[in-house]
């Protein structure tokens, strides 16, 4: 608190000095004056060294007349001390107009050119020295319609003395102004020295005011640069607002350019422009300190400062009258200094609360209030404030100058402990990446194991829907497992423990990887790749695995940000490196991103549906560098991005030692062919092998062979598509990669027939990434190995997928006893009875009894051997066939109506239907003694199927809906049906009952 008290004095003080030493004369007039009785007399020595001599004294004053030079030697006169108002010394006329005419005598000690400066006099003058005019302001007369005010009251006059005297003779008049007359010294001297005088006072006003707009300019270009600190743009916006202001008063600049504004005009200008700064600068504590502020308090303000620029610095109507301008002037000042006083409010608690920066701010608000209650002074009283203005930009300057340095070191070690503070989180985030996936590894684990073995039956057989779910759990939880290893790799890549094998590698291993990565993109997408790679380019010394990753990575990274167009991997040799190119027309990178892009974890899109940790570009980075290359990229947003990387190539000691064995294999491969289909008889189990590559269909074999199990290989997709028609396989081995017709393509074929429990599929692949894992059980694959392929990983997988096939077998049985136990033994003897008599007397509808009886039975007992979801003909021809059978046995007491759009093609859940029927036969209409009627209406609602099943029966108790609805009821003809249309996407079962009335069941699918 001292140290703002004594900021308050030091300024007050500063303030006071500057204002004493700028405006001397005016203040103390009470020193030796240079005119008495209208005389004065100027010796050689007051005008050396330049000196301007102020004119103070008792000049010879007539009132109320505008005397022409020649005259005033004749008529009477009074004296007036100038500077002064001349107050009650004249009288109005009868429009208002006061007049009066000065006059001195001067005597000068050389005849050469002298100069006057003259400024203040209200509110129109003339001037005369020996008996010509020399200068004015306005118009002074003693009629108003003549009568011209003139705001530019500061000028100077030079003139030659011929006889070393100088007579002068000033006209003044003034209309409405409280206070008038010659207001300021007039300031005498040699024209050199009043030049040099005038010229200093506008060079000071030009320069306080450019710099104010200059330092506000900047203040606006550094905000517009970042849109955030709004404290930045109002303080700007209220130093260049300021700058303008000081064009506007004291050497009046701005008018002195602009010279056809009248003094209304400028008179609006002067007061318009303040309620602006006042506006900006109490914006600007609210953007610096809003915790404070209240903002009803704030609008009222605002609305306070809008009226008064409208009224001031708009509204052209202004008072005529000198009480009226009193008052006008009045209610502005109270008003403009009631607006000023919050801003001070607010001040005062940020000192209270002792906020960062509060000093500073306080130097330069109470500069401004300081400097803003001398110009109230100044517009009440016409007292002139020279020099202050200069003051207040020195503490403005000073002050903001000393703000900024002080939040910019604020900043800055806020940055720095920040910037130490995340380094050790960054270390403490390694860490507990590390120790999580390491503690995360084992319960995963835990939970692969356990849900495979369920999935084998080691526990048991399950049903079906169990060993769905289990698949799922086990399916996510591999899932899981990959990006914990994910997470693990990154970690021992950034810790240095990465394994590499370096070697030579063929630049073939990119078409490899190429041609796999073809078939992962996603149909829906327009991309192709190419490969424009030269063949004969020489050979690289890396690890194969490794770059096999990176060409991965970068690949998958292209597919995934490019929706059409192509995707080109190009290669050259620069400076002894391989420099490899991935070049995408996707949607590019922005600038600000490309810098950021191999951090680890950073994603250009914060879309958590685009999935990824934010990993590979990082991990690209890191193994190509632990391979001594480099990366780089090159992005256009809009047009694409070019991710470049370098590989040394091999020396030509090393190639030698590589080339043979590579030809070796190559020949090895030419060589050797197998006569396919290769059979091979052993136990009850078949595997297919699916290869196009036949010496490892060869390795494949022996292991199987070794094994004891039955297998038949081909190097074609097709082949195995017609073997599977009218054979039974147990499990299969299909290479990705085939000319033909690929593994992708021939998982999703095979997957049209056989589910994942029905037929196993083990993928072989040579893309190193986890991710490819849920790519192939996309399109169908129950297990994911790389190549060169684990043959005992391979044999446990083989035999953990045959013992869930098994255990699925085991469960279908299960259900299927289960099933037939949920044939109505009443419904199947009283259907038998009906059928019995009808034969006596009726063959044809008895033929047709029985085929209905069998659709029927064929659904309720064959259903779990095909898929679970059915087409909506086959569901209604079992819905038909059973409504047949109960026509057949209820007689006249059941009619049925179809209204089915024949077009419409939609898949449900098997069973799902006829359920839904039998309870509207059973529960509603065989209740009534009158029987009743069923419709089934099946039709197209936007982009929904309606089903809907209504019956006129007894209807459902509203305490019994409500439990049904709620699942609460055991009722199976619509539990059953409700549990399996909630596992349907967007699909939805509607029940709706009135006891008496009937039953209305509406089933709404979503068409694909």
């Amino acid at each position: 608190m001292k140290r703002n008290v004594a900021a308050i004095i030091t300024i007050v003080a500063l303030f006071v000095v500057v204002l004493l030493m700028g405006n001397y004369h005016y203040l103390f007039n009470n020193h030796a004056k240079l005119v008495n009785d209208g005389t004065a007399v100027i010796t050689k020595e007051q005008l050396e060294g330049n000196e301007i001599l102020a004119l103070d004294g008792n000049w010879s004053f007539y009132p109320n007349a505008l005397l022409a030079p020649e005259e005033v030697h004749k008529e009477a006169h009074t004296f007036i001390n100038v500077p002064s108002d001349w107050k009650n010394a004249v009288q109005p006329n009868e429009e208002g107009l006061s007049v009066g005419t000065y006059h001195i005598r001067l005597h000068v000690p050389n005849d050469e050119q002298y100069g006057l400066y003259i400024r203040t006099i209200r509110q129109a003058n003339r001037l005369f020295i020996n008996d010509i005019e020399v200068g004015g302001m306005g118009n002074p007369t003693h009629t108003a319609t003549e009568f011209i005010p003139e705001s530019d009251d500061r000028y100077t006059v030079f003139v030659q003395s011929p006889s070393g005297v100088l007579d002068i003779v000033i006209h003044v008049a003034n209309l409405n102004y409280s206070e008038a007359g010659i207001l300021y010294p007039i300031e005498f001297g040699t024209k050199e020295a009043i030049e040099k005088h005038y010229q200093l006072k506008v060079l000071v006003n030009i320069v306080i005011s450019v710099c104010y707009i200059i330092f506000g300019v900047i203040y606006i270009i550094s905000y517009s640069q970042n849109l955030q600190r709004k404290e930045e743009l109002f303080f700007g916006l209220f130093a260049v607002l300021f700058g303008v202001y000081m064009s506007f008063i004291n050497e009046k600049i701005f008018f002195l350019l602009f010279t056809n504004f009248s003094i209304y005009e400028q008179g609006r200008l002067q007061l318009g422009i303040l309620p602006l700064l006042v506006f900006c600068l109490t914006h600007f504590v609210y953007c610096m300190y809003p915790q404070l502020v209240r903002k009803n308090i704030l609008y009222f303000i605002y609305t306070l400062l809008a009226v008064l620029f409208i009224v001031y610095g708009v509204n052209e109507k202004v008072p005529t009258t000198i009480n009226g301008v009193f008052f006008y002037q009045l209610i502005f000042v109270v008003a403009m200094f009631l607006s000023a006083l919050y801003s001070i409010f607010i001040l005062f608690n940020v000192l209270r609360k002792k906020l960062d920066g509060a000093f500073y701010i306080f130097i330069i608000l109470t500069s401004l209030v300081c400097y803003m209650i001398l110009l109230m002074i100044n517009f009440l009283t016409g007292m002139p404030i020279n020099l202050t203005e200069l003051l207040v930009f020195i503490l403005i300057l000073y002050s903001f100058a000393s703000l900024f340095s002080f939040r910019a070191n604020v900043a800055y070690k806020k940055a720095q402990a920040m910037s130490e503070e995340l380094l050790l989180y960054n270390e403490m985030k390694d860490e507990f990446l590390l120790k999580t996936s390491h503690e995360l590894r084992t319960p995963l684990n835990g939970i692969l194991n356990v849900s495979k073995s369920l999935m084998e039956g080691t526990y048991g057989s399950l049903k079906r829907t169990q060993q769905e779910h289990i698949l799922l759990i086990h399916s996510v939880t591999q899932r899981l497992g990959n990006l914990v290893e994910d997470l693990l790799v990154s970690s021992n890549h950034f810790n240095g423990e990465m394994r590499i094998t370096r070697g030579v590698v063929s630049m073939d291993v990119i078409n490899d990887v190429i041609m796999e990565v073809r078939h992962l993109i996603p149909k829906e997408q327009h991309v192709t790749v190419v490969n424009t790679i030269e063949e004969h380019l020489p050979m690289l010394y890396s690890d194969e695995l490794r770059l096999k990753q990176v060409l991965y990575n970068l690949l998958h990274n292209a597919i995934q940000h490019t929706t059409e167009g192509h995707i080109t991997v190009s290669a050259s040799v620069v400076n002894e490196k391989m420099h490899i190119h991935v070049t995408d027309t996707g949607k590019g990178i922005a600038p600000q991103h490309v810098k950021y892009i191999f951090n680890t974890f950073y994603r250009v899109s914060r879309d958590t549906n685009s999935g990824g940790l934010g990993l590979g570009l990082s991990i690209t980075k890191n193994i190509i560098e632990q391979l001594g290359g480099n990366i780089f990229v090159t992005s256009t947003l809009g047009e694409g991005s070019t991710f470049s990387f370098t590989q040394p190539l091999a020396t030509a000691e090393q190639q030698p030692l590589a080339e043979p064995k590579q030809y070796v294999m190559q020949r090895v491969r030419n060589a050797f062919q197998l006569t396919l289909p290769l059979v091979h008889e052993g136990n009850d189990k078949t595997i297919v092998i699916v290869d196009d590559d036949h010496l490892n269909i060869k390795v494949l074999a022996d292991m199987l062979i070794q094994e004891g199990y039955t297998f038949i290989a081909f190097d074609n997709g097709q082949h195995v598509l017609d073997y599977l028609k009218t054979n039974k396989v147990d499990c299969m081995l299909v290479d990705l990669m085939m000319a033909q017709m690929s593994g992708y393509e021939l998982c999703e074929l095979v997957r049209k027939q056989y589910d994942m429990l029905e037929l196993p599929i083990i993928a072989l692949t040579a893309i190193t990434k986890h991710s490819d894992l849920l790519l192939s059980l996309r399109v169908g694959a129950n297990e994911y190995l790389q190549k060169p392929i684990s043959m005992d990983e391979l044999r446990l997988r083989i035999q953990s997928l045959l013992a869930m096939q098994q255990s699925s077998k085991d469960a279908i049985g299960e259900e299927l006893n289960a099933l037939y136990t949920q044939v109505t033994p009443h419904f199947v003897y009283n259907t038998l009875n009906t059928i019995i008599g009808l034969s006596y007397t009726d063959v044809d509808n008895t033929r047709e009894a029985l085929y209905c009886l069998a659709t029927y039975f064929r659904a309720k007992l064959n259903v779990h051997y095909q898929k679970s979801i059915v087409s909506l003909e086959e569901e209604m021809e079992l819905v038909k066939a059973y409504l047949y059978i109960e026509q057949m046995r209820f007689g006249s007491r059941l009619t049925i109506n179809y209204d089915i759009d024949e077009s419409i093609d939609c898949m449900l859940p098997a069973l799902s239907l006829q359920p839904l029927v039998e309870n509207a036969v059973f529960h509603g209409i065989s209740k009534k003694q009158e029987g009743g009627t069923i419709d089934i209406t099946v039709q197209q609602e936007g982009s929904f199927v309606s089903i809907r099943i209504q019956d006129d029966g007894v209807g459902i108790p509203k305490e019994k809906l409500q439990m049904l609805l709620s699942g609460e009821n055991s009722r199976i003809g619509f539990t059953n049906p409700m549990k399996k249309l909630k596992l349907l996407k967007n699909a939805s079962l509607h029940l709706e009952s009135e006891e008496g009335k009937g039953t209305t069941v509406t089933i709404l699918l979503q068409q694909p």
